[in-house]
């Protein structure tokens, strides 16, 4: 179980470099009496990934199931034409990933509105997040009861917020002054992020075309 729960913490901590939340809780932080704006987000954010998370594992997971099983075979040409897609998007990576801070200002900045924005964006990411994805299926893999599945990954979310909670505490420190610091380790961060997606992207694509190749000359 040790072992199970580390490895739930390691692959929350990668979700939670998410830069569309990070750009939107910056923004949020520079605008005036910032801190109910940006904890809303981060509640909402909270909120949307709990609840998103809870219907993938107990609904659309069993929806894939049952799909896999009636493709049978195929599922590998399919295999193999998602890999050809992800090396074509991680070949373009850059360009599809540059997120920014001046892009992603929401329309209105009242404490329901970001609550609902934090909410939107991870309900529309999830589905898509393979961390997220990986977390579930691992947790879902070991047949956990409901109440300790919901407390698992109630946990997994709140270390999915730790950084904009971070953030949140160090402008209550240093107020306003820190916001162009924040601005300066974002663009560090999504800098990284895209130098290392393509990378990642290619990697699982190759991995994808080769094993359906193997699963197809067998």
């Amino acid at each position: 179980m040790t072992s199970f729960l580390l490895s739930l913490a390691a692959i929350s901590v990668i979700g939670s470099i998410n830069p569309n939340g990070f750009a939107v809780q910056i923004y949020l932080l520079s605008t005036p009496k910032p801190v109910i704006r940006a904890l809303a987000f981060t509640l909402g954010e909270y909120v949307g990934l709990l609840i998103s998370g809870l219907l993938i594992s107990w609904g659309m997971i069993q929806v894939i199931q049952q799909v896999l099983n009636s493709v049978g075979e195929r599922i590998y040409g399919l295999q193999f034409f998602l890999g050809i897609g992800l090396l074509i998007v991680g070949c373009n990576a850059p360009k599809f990933f540059n997120p920014s801070t001046k892009n992603l200002h929401p329309l209105s900045l009242k404490p329901l509105h970001t609550f609902f924005l934090g909410f939107l964006i991870v309900a529309v990411e999830t589905p898509t997040a393979l961390p997220h994805i990986a977390a579930l299926k691992q947790m879902n893999d070991v047949h956990l009861s409901i109440q300790i599945f919901i407390l698992i990954w109630a946990l997994y979310d709140l270390i999915f917020i730790f950084p904009l909670l971070i953030m949140v505490a160090v402008y209550l420190v240093f107020n306003e002054n820190v916001v162009s610091y924040l601005e300066q380790f974002y663009d560090q961060i999504n800098s990284w992020i895209s130098r290392i997606l393509p990378f990642i992207l290619s990697a699982i694509g190759v991995f994808f075309i080769v094993n359906s190749l193997i699963q197809f000359f067998r």
